[in-house]
């Protein structure tokens, strides 16, 4: 099953091409349609909302771990790009606040 709401996979032989507004045939090949071709509406209707991308790769781990959170936290494919983000946070955005001087700390005129 698809991180999308009760949407099954691109390649599940569920998916309805007939009925798909994010499907598209491409010489003769139906292909997913370019997000960026594709209505709001569309994605909305499809089940998909607007998150930000760190809590779209943990529901995608989630997904990768059969919904078992207590997975996704112990995983250790380190080789996967969405390894450092499976807890639903940038670590290097959070990084990057750790290192900056708090206004707190600041002095002069």
């Amino acid at each position: 099953m698809s991180i999308a709401k009760g949407n099954p996979c691109i390649n599940s032989k569920d998916t309805d091409e007939n009925n798909n507004p994010l499907l598209e045939y491409e010489n003769g090949h139906l292909i997913g349609k370019h997000p960026k071709n594709t209505e709001i509406f569309s994605l909305k209707q499809s089940g998909h909302s607007n998150l930000p991308l760190a809590q779209i790769i943990r529901k995608k781990c989630l997904d990768c771990c059969a919904f078992q959170a207590r997975e996704v936290r112990k995983c250790v494919c380190t080789s996967c790009p969405l390894w450092p983000y499976r807890m639903g946070k940038n670590p290097f955005q959070a990084a990057k606040h750790k290192g900056k001087p708090s206004n707190l700390n600041k002095t002069g005129g």
